[in-house]
């Protein structure tokens, strides 16, 4: 094999050509395996075929045989897309004993389920480790990123060992690989107990410089780090990570789910992941894919509540009416005033004390509903006529209470909070809501809210945000502490930024006082320019085609954003707030704005910002 085709030499610097070559073999190996698996899955005999519908033996068969079909073709779907890039990482294990710490491997599940039993890996073993677990004759040649034993690849090997399966390994050497389009590109060793433990860790810098290249979000799985892992795979009922523009916590959270679904830890249909935008749903739409957490669902914190209310008793069909047939929005259009009357402390208790004398009727009504539904049940066995009683329901008009500032004929964000408020008091929470909430962007959400969705869900959730990104002091959490009460004190801090390139987060740490750990890549651009040269830019058609350029600016300064409205396509047009939880090779931040919102708007570019004046 002429390995000079296929490998980088400058990258791959700890190498000889000997070992080099030996993993392009491998590679080459462990993908000629995978379609050979491949052809074995796709020739399973099975045939469609007209079946007796009145005999059941012959429709069980049937059915039988057409599910284990359908369980090999989303297996040869798996192993396709495995080819171009099986693996990213190997570990050189050497047992060294047995130990009494054991571990419960689900080692064996891609993103769909499958069982194996432990094992005792042997004396000397090369662990392979990728996205999803590859099986060739029964025998896994991949890890799954996923389970115990392919997981521990993101570790920091601090005493230079491993436990798995009763038994103590040590970590000889790990290595990390760039494939790409079935090709070994890079290789690189980053830890050797030959060499003292931790060599170096060029891979990182390596591959962000790869995903730079990418048009679209993609996952971090090759590149995940230790701390961060330390998030994904915690044993926690709630937490709330607070971190810096460009630390990850969106794919860690979305890690984090994959990582739970794979272990069979959550139900994704009863996951929602709060989306603080429309914008943001589809920013991440790929990852969701590529991760198969597609059950998920994504909801804006809007449409949570309307959700919520409808899954409540005893609120008046032209009302639920109302909400399935109107669109929700956020709190944009309403002043920070009106915002914070909405979700005060004082508010809901005045809310609920004038609510008071519904929530008695209604429980009075109840228990009128509930005799008069026992007098039907032993009435009806004899009278066939006679009707059935309608339960009691409530409509709540917030407009009645003077105490609420106007909010419009429009379901706002706040309205629907106030409107959650009033029918659980009344009516109650739903009965066996059993739903895991995952919140980004979650320093934009009230105290209120947070103990509202407690109060409703009976369980904690998981919150990731950052208070610096607040861009209005009257409209979100101030300090995560105020959770303190019954989110308790489990907390993760991330303060390096991956994302942006090193000069953009020195250039905001310097701007903002601020003290973020740059680890991006070197070569990233700031530069000041007149808006005249932005639009010279957009009438020349330069970035007005690429998806990778964002021109971001503050809804507080109209007359910088009439004027951009006048030449800049909307696909690529975004307020400061929409721009949230996303990022783009090029930005230019235009026209006045906050400190808040200078921090967002810049932390969007990953390689070039363009402040426009």
């Amino acid at each position: 094999m002429d390995i000079s085709e296929v490998i980088n030499y400058s990258e791959s610097d700890n190498f000889n050509a000997k070992e080099i070559d030996e993993e392009a073999e491998h590679l080459a190996s462990v993908q000629d395996m995978i379609r050979e698996q491949i052809a074995l899955l796709e020739d399973d005999g099975f045939a469609y075929r007209i079946v007796d519908f009145y005999d059941e033996n012959e429709v069980e068969e049937y059915r039988a045989e057409k599910h284990g079909h359908d369980a090999r073709q989303r297996d040869i779907k798996i192993l396709k897309s495995a080819i171009s890039s099986p693996y990213f990482s190997r570990m050189k294990l050497r047992q060294v004993g047995a130990t009494k710490r054991t571990d419960t491997p689900s080692m064996t599940k891609t993103r769909t389920l499958r069982d194996c039993s432990d094992e005792d890996l042997g004396e000397e073993v090369d662990i392979y480790v990728g996205a999803n677990v590859i099986f060739y004759r029964g025998k896994i040649i991949v890890y799954s990123h996923n389970s115990p034993l392919g997981n521990q690849v993101y570790s920091r090997f601090e005493d230079g060992k491993i436990y798995y399966g009763g038994y103590t390994y040590e970590v000889i050497f790990r290595r990390k690989f760039d494939i790409r389009d079935g090709k070994l590109i890079a290789v690189f060793q980053d830890y050797s107990i030959e060499q003292g433990g931790v060599v170096y860790d060029k891979f990182l810098a390596h591959m962000l410089k790869v995903k730079r290249g990418d048009k679209r979000l993609t996952d971090i799985i090759p590149t995940i780090q230790a701390n961060q892992n330390e998030i994904i795979t915690a044993e926690s009922d709630g937490s709330i990570v607070r971190g810096c523009a460009g630390c990850g916590k969106t794919m860690i959270m979305l890690q984090r789910l994959e990582y739970l679904n794979f272990n069979n830890k959550i139900n994704l249909y009863d996951t929602i992941i709060v989306a603080p935008s429309e914008n943001y749903k589809s920013h991440i739409q790929p990852v969701v894919d590529d991760l198969k957490i597609g059950a998920a669902r994504r909801l804006t914190m809007a449409e949570l509540y309307r959700e919520l209310i409808l899954l409540l008793g005893g609120v008046k069909q032209s009302e639920r009416r109302a909400l399935k047939n109107s669109a929700v929005v956020g709190d944009e259009e309403l002043s920070s005033a009106v915002v914070s009357a909405c979700y005060s402390k004082d508010t809901a208790k005045k809310l609920l004390a004038a609510l008071e004398p519904v929530r008695a009727s209604y429980r009075e009504r109840m228990q009128n509903y509930s005799a008069a539904l026992v007098g039907y049940v032993e009435e009806r066995e004899w009278n066939t006529s006679l009707p059935k009683p309608n339960p009691p329901a409530v409509s709540v008009k917030l407009e009645k209470f003077p105490f609420i500032p106007p909010l419009g004929a429009g379901y706002t964000k706040a309205k629907l909070y106030l409107l959650l408020l009033a029918y659980v008091y009344i009516v109650g929470k739903p009965f066996k809501l059993n739903l895991s909430l995952y919140i980004d962007e979650g320093q934009d959400y009230f105290p209120t809210e947070y103990k509202l969705l407690y109060t409703v869900l009976e369980k904690k959730f998981h919150i990731y945000g950052d208070e610096n990104q607040q861009l209005d002091p009257s409209r979100g959490i101030g300090n995560f502490d105020k959770l303190r009460k019954f989110m308790g004190d489990e907390k993760y801090f991330l303060n390096e930024n991956y994302r942006n390139a090193r000069e953009i987060t020195e250039y905001v740490n310097s701007l903002l006082g601020m003290s973020v750990t740059s680890l991006g890549l070197e070569g990233g651009k700031v530069e000041r320019i007149d808006m005249s040269v932005l639009k010279e830019r957009f009438a020349q058609h330069i970035g007005s085609s690429d998806d990778r350029v964002a021109v971001i600016y503050s809804p507080n300064d109209e007359e910088t954003a009439k004027e951009l409205c006048s030449f800049v396509p909307s696909n690529r047009l975004y307020t400061v707030t929409q721009a949230k939880g996303t990022e783009y090779e090029r930005v230019y931040a235009c026209g006045a704005m906050s400190d808040a919102e200078k921090y967002v708007a810049y932390t969007r570019a990953l390689a070039e910002l363009y402040v426009v004046d």
